[in-house]
Formats: structure tokens, C-alpha cells, sequence
């Protein structure tokens, strides 16, 4: 009842003119059929104004939620549910650490005057809130607790939250748990199969041009000494494992990095022009990670369009009239894991030849006793040693595991970020980008005049030690001697004729002065991509949506007919059942699209086998133990008994039948991916209401293919983590782009979930910077005017 009154309001302000305090003179903003906001004004602060006032407008629920998990405060709304993750924001001191950032930034004027227009325009569409003039957003409403307003330091504390979620990946951990099964020499024989499937972004042949011919030992990874887990550190390490799972990313799962970037260069383009294609994947949230709109200020020369993370004034993918941009996460190893030895009393850490004093400080949130009282959280501290936060502390051991993340604050700035919309020049652009040291991203920028530029953005550690698995030991030989950062970082000028595809992959081989650990997953998405380019010898922007939607499982090639062949070796053996479900899948062709019965079959079949034998962080070592090649990998679950690999592989059927026949019912023949792999979008408040959730969506594409959506079968059929941005731009057309994203482009009203279908369905929309055709699918106007104007 509450929401369609809400929309009936919104409804009844289609044109409005509101006078507002703080704009200099009218702001325009425009949103057209599809939700798209296209704000023009007549000077940047009061662009900077519409940007925000726009923003808080649609997101306004979104940008509480974020500013309050990066400060750590959402137990105040949400209770004891959110102690974890606000424990994690605290002990980052996010907050702290944005106020110094935005005290420094503060100086360039240019910086300063975007972020002070910017958070006053969130402010201002407060006030109307408060003042009824705009109803609130509903969960606002549910909850009735309402947002104070926004300042600068609210835009850097989004940043580093942000950046957080990126970059925080703790490999030590899952690789300490197989050092003390196994020890190093097991770990390392698990994978001596992985990285057979490699591929650079930057070429070889580039990279020995820009970097000479790579040094014969410098890729060497793991270090030679081995390093005992010893019975505290296991267990302070599956304590620290419990502590960060509420708050940061799945620990370097390939999977949930699964964003892609690829542009051609202009003489292999069948326009003349480069062309560009960005789809960068997150978790599946409603409203979505990322919010569209369009800036226009004549004054200024700027005219842009693409999407930015709400709460951030900058268009992170996107267009203008002379130069397009997108980005993929980096997936560099940013973070080390110390083990550092505590004193007898506990005030501090061994650190080098001698002992440094550990900085404590108190957690700010506190335990809701009986729904009503708050009480401290008695004896929790947070702690810091050298190395950074201490993630777990166990005084009886003497043992803490504290992280060090690259990317110093002293170097962190947006002075070159802000404002990059106006930006004509991929060079120029490239290497602007390439100054954000948070989060760590890889940028492809193009322009109309055919330059295509690829840059690393990021900070990497400069390590000169070979990382070995697990925890490092504190003993002063594992320091790192500092960080690369801008024009130290991997970059390249493409060739007219050529392109360049990044799907999260290792940007550059071994060329590169920096070693570059843990880029040892398969990486088909982005071989799958080069495999499309390259078969084309002009390309259209036609063809850059089908690659960008292409359904072809790649990794399935190797892996299907291992799993049919070893059931075939015991075909005898097998049930109806089992034969019904082998035929099935033999009969693929290998697209995991929505009206298959086969891609369910292999999801699921091969999920159980990576999880019944122990693979699931080493795919190469699965393939090699159905082909034979490493026969004393399979063991009977629960034994140290061999276990032939046909045995093994149609046990693995087994529990993936009996899965789906509970998931999907009893008849194979109706297991098709539509039914096997839905989207779900998930809303921070459905647990106090479902209705905030959109319902399941289909969703094509699997684990590995470019259009990519990772399934969990057999254990779920949902999938969590998607494309949230599609764009596709042709640098010939000035005027216009295609774009999608889930599952609208507003938090609220009619536009919170009119995408889903197209985005299912791999369609686009238009970004339009010609106003004629604005005017055309104008859906409503709202005028700001500054108060007082008659």
C-alpha cells in the first residue's frame, strides 16, 4: 500500500520546478523512458549540484546503506546482524583514513569545488525529503530511520569501501589449510597443472619491447624454504577465516571477478573508428552497483555519458563525443598476510631485529541486549602492528595475522580522476586513470582519432622474496621494498589493426620487472574473447554485442568429454538413469543457453566432482586426474585410498542427479538452464520484507563464458554475481551508445526493475547525448532554480 502511494506521488511530478538553495542558475534534469537522468547545467559546481541532487533523487537508499557500512555504523539500524561487518569497517579505520585523504584533496580547487557541489546536491534532495516535498525512498520509510546529510569525506569513505570489496583477497588462509594437510610439497604438486590456459593482455611481443627479454629466474613463485603450519597459527587462521567472511570478497574465486573489457582498433574496425565494449560483473544487488547518467555543460566541454558507483562523481564506464572508456577489476595479489610474534605482555610485535609497540584503539559499535540495550562489546580491541590491522590476535601463542594492503594513503588522490569525463585524448586518459591507486582496475580507453590505449591502475607490491602459500613470516626477509604505482604499472598502446581484450586476466607475462603471483586460474573468458577478435577481420559493433553475449562454454570442451569417457569405461555398470543423463550431455553443443538440457547436466556433474574429490581451487588438477595424468590426486572422500577416476566421476554423477531431481523433479528432459541458473538480485532489507527483492531472473551464459553468470550447481540453482553494465560504443557515432543494467537504473518507482527483461535477454538500450532525441523520449522534467528567481 506504502509503494503504490509512493509511486503515485512520483507519478504526480513529472515536470517540476523546484527552487533550490545553492545553484548559481537553472539545472536541467531530464530522465527519459528508460530511467536514464540527463542532467545540464550551465556551470560545473552546478552540474556537480544536478549530479548529486540527481543521484540521491533515485539512490538515496543506496547511498545511506554504503556511507553506513563504510563507517561502520549499519548495527544502529540493523542490530546485532551487522556487528561483523561493521567490525570490519572500524578496523580499517576507513572513516579516519577518508578524513586525512579529503583534507589533503581538499587543496586543489578543482577537486574541491566538484565534491563540495556534489554532496550539497545530495543534501539539497534531502531537505525536500524532509520537508515532504519528495517522498522518501520506502526502506527509509520501513525502517524510519532517515539519512543525515553528505560531506566530502563521505566520497573518499565510499572509495576505500569500494576498494575494500575489490582488492582485500586473502589466499593464505585456504592455502594454509592444505599446507597443514599436506605440507608444501603436496601443495605445490596440486598445482603444477594450473595457468595451462594463460593469456596476457599485453602481449609477449609488446611486452618485450616496452620491458627487454624477462629475467630466466624471475618466474619463480613460490618461495623454496618450506614453512610449517604449526597447530596455533591453523587454528588463528580458521578464526581470522570466521572473522572476514561477512566482509569481503570470496577469497580469490576467478568466478566472482568475472568482468570483461575488449576494444578494436580503428583499421580493423568496420567504421573507421575504435569501438568498445564493457561489462563489468559484481554481485547481483537491487538497486544495482552501478547507476547511469548523462552530463552535459557547455561552458565546460562536457558532455558525457555512462554509469559511476552512486555516492562517487566520476563515470568509472563510459562516453563522450571524443573518447570511451571501461574497466575490469586488476585481481592482482595486493594483500600479504604477516605472522607476527607477540610479546609475553602483549604490547607488542617482533618486527625486523627488534620489537615495535602494537597501537590499540576501541570498537565504536555495540551489542543490542533484548532488542533495547546497547552494551560495548566488552574486551573486543581493535589492534595494529606494523605490517597493518590485526585480523586475529592470540596472546597465549604469541601469535597475531595482521594484513598489509598496497596502495598508501600518502599516494592515493582524485585529483586526476575528477573531471575525467571531459577528457578527449586515450593517452592523455589512460594515464589519468592510471593515478588511482584504489581500487586496483584495468582501464581501456579509446578515442575518436583511433588511439586505444590499455593501463594497469592500482598500486603492486614490490616483493623481492618469492611469496610462498600461506601466512609470511615476520622475520624481516618478506618486507616489501615499496609499490608500483602510475607509469610504473603495465600499459600499452594498441595497434590500429589489432585489439585488446582483458577479462581479469594476467595483464602482462614475464617480461615485467614485477613478479605477478596467483594469476594461475583459467582464464577462457578472455581466450574466448581473443579466440571471436581474432577470427574477424573487420569488426562491427554488431559483432562486439555478440561477443559480449557469447554462450559458448569453452572450458566445458576440455572438461565433457573426460566425464563421458570415464563413464563409458564402466557403461555396463550404470543405471538407466545414469545412461539417460551421459547421452543427454554427449548430444551438447556446448552453449550454456537457457533452452539447453546440457549445460545444467555438466554445471552440476562437474561441480560435484570438484567438490566430492577436493578441486575446487585447482580445475587443472581435476582434468589431469579424469585424463590419468595425475592418478594420485583421487582419493575415496574421507580416506587415503586411490580411487580410479570412472569411479569417482559417476559417483559425482550420482550426487548431481539426486541434486537436480530435487531442484528441477524427476523428468531429465525438462532441466534446461532456464530452470537450473536464475539471477537473483538481493536487497539489504528483504529480510525484513521479500517484496524489496525482485523475483528470479533467467540468466545465460555459465561460469566461463564471456556472458558469464556462475552457476553453483548442483548445490543451488541460483546464481548471485553478473554483468550489472553493459555498454557497447562505435567512437564513428558521436551521438549515442548501448548500454543495459539490472535491474533499473533507479532505486525506487517505475524504473527500480523495468531492465530485468532486457538485461535477460542480452538487449540495450540507448545512451543519447543529442538532445533532440532526449527531448523525444523525455519521460519527465524537473527544473532546479536557484531560490528566490521569479
Amino acid at each position: 500500500m506504502l509503494e503504490r502511494a509512493l509511486l503515485a506521488s512520483w507519478a504526480a511530478q513529472r515536470d517540476t520546478l523546484l527552487p533550490i538553495e545553492g545553484v548559481g542558475a537553472t539545472v536541467r534534469i531530464v530522465t527519459d523512458r528508460n530511467g536514464v537522468p540527463h542532467v545540464s547545467a550551465q556551470s560545473l559546481a552546478d552540474l556537480y549540484f544536478g549530479w548529486g541532487f540527481v543521484t540521491a533523487r533515485d539512490r538515496a537508499w543506496q547511498l545511506e546503506h554504503l556511507r553506513r557500512s563504510a563507517h561502520g555504523t549499519m548495527w544502529e539500524w540493523f542490530g546485532n546482524r551487522s556487528l561483523r561487518a561493521d567490525g570490519g569497517a572500524q578496523l580499517f579505520e576507513l572513516p579516519e583514513r577518508a578524513s586525512t585523504l579529503w583534507a589533503r584533496d581538499r587543496a586543489d580547487s578543482n577537486v574541491r569545488s566538484a565534491l563540495e557541489s556534489y554532496v550539497a546536491g545530495i543534501n539539497a534532495c534531502f531537505a525536500l525529503n524532509r520537508a515532504g516535498a519528495i517522498p522518501w525512498a520506502p526502506e527509509f520509510t520501513t525502517l524510519r530511520r532517515y539519512p543525515t546529510d553528505w560531506v566530502p569525506e563521505d566520497v573518499y569513505i565510499d572509495i576505500l569501501a569500494q576498494a575494500f570489496v575489490l582488492d582485500f583477497d586473502a589466499d593464505e588462509f585456504d592455502e594454509a589449510d592444505e599446507l597443514k594437510t599436506g605440507g608444501l610439497e603436496r601443495f605445490e604438486a596440486r598445482r603444477r597443472f594450473e595457468g595451462e590456459q594463460v593469456y596476457t593482455t599485453i602481449p609477449d611481443s609488446a611486452a618485450r619491447r616496452l620491458y627487454g627479454a624477462p629475467d630466466s629466474q624471475h618466474v619463480a613463485v613460490w618461495s623454496a624454504a618450506p614453512r610449517p603450519i604449526a597447530p596455533a597459527l591453523a587454528m588463528l587462521v580458521a578464526r581470522a577465516r570466521a572473522d572476514l567472511a561477512p566482509w569481503v570478497a570470496p577469497l580469490r574465486d576467478p568466478e566472482q571477478r568475472a568482468s570483461n573489457v575488449f576494444a578494436v582498433g580503428a583499421n580493423r574496425s568496420a567504421s573507421g573508428r575504435p569501438l568498445l565494449a564493457n561489462d563489468p560483473h559484481l554481485p547481483l544487488g537491487a538497486p544495482g552497483t552501478l547507476y547511469a547518467v548523462h552530463l552535459h555543460c557547455t561552458a565546460a566541454g562536457l558532455d558525457a555519458i555512462g554509469a559511476g558507483a552512486p555516492g562517487v562523481p566520476v563515470l568509472v564506464s563510459g562516453r563522450n563525443r571524443a573518447m570511451a572508456w571501461g574497466l575490469t577489476t586488476l585481481s592482482a595479489d595486493l594483500v600479504d598476510v604477516y605472522a607476527d610474534t607477540i610479546s609475553s605482555d602483549g604490547s607488542r610485535v617482533r618486527f625486523g631485529d627488534g620489537w615495535v609497540p602494537v597501537r590499540e584503539g576501541d570498537y565504536r559499535m555495540r551489542f543490542r541486549a533484548l532488542g533495547v540495550f546497547d552494551l560495548p562489546t566488552f574486551g573486543q580491541k581493535r589492534r595494529y602492528t606494523p605490517h597493518g590491522p590485526v585480523v586475529a590476535w592470540d596472546r597465549k601463542s604469541r601469535l597475531a595475522l595482521s594484513v598489509k594492503w598496497a596502495g598508501s594513503d600518502s599516494s592515493f588522490t582524485l585529483r586526476e580522476l575528477v573531471g575525467i569525463e571531459r577528457e578527449t585524448d586515450a593517452r592523455r586518459g589512460a594515464r589519468r586513470f592510471g593515478t588511482l591507486v584504489r581500487p586496483a582496475f584495468n582501464w581501456v580507453v579509446a578515442d575518436s582519432q583511433g588511439h586505444v590505449e590499455y593501463q594497469v591502475a592500482g598500486a603492486l607490491p614490490r616483493r623481492n622474496f618469492r611469496p610462498g602459500p600461506g601466512p609470511l613470516p615476520s622475520d624481516g626477509r618478506h618486507e616489501w621494498s615499496g609499490e608500483r604505482i602510475g607509469d610504473h604499472l603495465p600499459h600499452w598502446e594498441v595497434p590500429s589493426h589489432g585489439f585488446v581484450a582483458n577479462g581479469n586476466n594476467l595483464p602482462i607475462g614475464a617480461a615485467y620487472p614485477e613478479r605477478l603471483p596467483r594469476y594461475d586460474w583459467l582464464q577462457d573468458r578472455a581466450l574466448r574473447i581473443a579466440e571471436r577478435l581474432s577470427a574477424l577481420e573487420t569488426v562491427s559493433l554488431d559483432d562486439l554485442e555478440r561477443v559480449q553475449g557469447d554462450r559458448f562454454s569453452r572450458p566445458s570442451q576440455r572438461v565433457r568429454p573426460r566425464l563421458v569417457a570415464c563413464a563409458d569405461s564402466i557403461w555396463n555398470s550404470l543405471g538407466a538413469r545414469e545412461r539417460e543423463a551421459v547421452d543427454s550431455l554427449r548430444r551438447w553443443d556446448g552453449l550454456a543457453q537457457r533452452d539447453r538440457v546440457g549445460p545444467t547436466l555438466y554445471r552440476a556433474w562437474y561441480g560435484a566432482f570438484l567438490r566430492r574429490s577436493g578441486f575446487e581451487a585447482v580445475p587443472g588438477l581435476a582434468l589431469a586426474a579424469l585424463d590419468g595424468r595425475a592418478p594420485e590426486a583421487l582419493r575415496r572422500p574421507g580416506t587415503d585410498s586411490l580411487e580410479r577416476a570412472a569411479v569417482a566421476a559417476v559417483a559425482a554423477l550420482d550426487t548431481a542427479l539426486a541434486r537436480l531431481t530435487a531442484h528441477l523433479g524427476e523428468t531429465l528432459s525438462t532441466w534446461t538452464w532456464e530452470r537450473a541458473h536464475r539471477a537473483r538480485f538481493k536487497h539489504e532489507l528483504a529480510w525484513r520484507d521479500s517484496a524489496f527483492a525482485p523475483p528470479s531472473q533467467v540468466m545465460d551464459g555459465d561460469n566461463s563464458t564471456p556472458s558469464v553468470g556462475a552457476s553453483r550447481l548442483p548445490w543451488s540453482t541460483t546464481v548471485v554475481h553478473g554483468p550489472m553494465w553493459r555498454h557497447l560504443v562505435d567512437l564513428a557515432v558521436p551521438g549515442v551508445s548501448w548500454a543495459v543494467l539490472p535491474p533499473g537504473n533507479s532505486g525506487r518507482g517505475p524504473h527500480a526493475r523495468d531492465l530485468l527483461d532486457a538485461w535477460s535477454n542480452r538487449e540495450y538500450i540507448p545512451l543519447h547525448l543529442d538532445w533532440s532525441r532526449i527531448d523525444e523520449l523525455k519521460e519527465s522534467e524537473w527544473r532546479l532554480e536557484p531560490r528566490g528567481r521569479r
